[in-house]
């Protein structure tokens, strides 16, 4: 019988890559299975890659996640969409609080496509005590 609880052992390569023959190839690290960062991750990868939130209902990545992880459950859209309003409000929250009592200047910069989609973006910039 295998424990769940079980940690597993990983080489997590260096993120600095050295010379040819460097001796410190990465660490090794214990790690578990955790439901809770798989949802983070999956939430963070709908947001970085900008995917819809019916991608994580399709065929092929419940596939993918079954042959990964088969612990894992992915969860709905719906619930995917709640995770991403919660990383929002969190960030926001994050973001409030790093610039709190600065002084902020904003830019913004708007153009339209050749396929007559418009855009804008925003720039902000700050002096902080670093």
């Amino acid at each position: 019988m295998v424990d769940k609880k079980q940690k597993v052992l990983v080489l997590e390569p260096n993120k600095v890559g050295g010379e040819l023959g460097d001796q410190s190839v990465g660490t090794l690290k214990a790690i578990c299975y955790d439901y809770d960062e798989c949802r983070k991750a999956l939430v963070t990868m709908v947001i970085i890659d900008e995917l819809p939130f019916n991608f994580v209902e399709g065929k092929g990545l419940r596939l993918f996640s079954r042959t990964l992880q088969p612990r894992f459950d992915v969860p709905s859209r719906f619930t995917v969409m709640r995770d991403c309003l919660k990383l929002y409000v969190k960030e926001k929250e994050r973001l409030k609080r790093a610039l709190k009592g600065q002084r902020l200047c904003l830019t913004t910069d708007t153009w339209t496509s050749i396929q007559n989609i418009n855009y804008m973006s925003l720039t902000t910039h700050w002096i902080d005590n670093e």
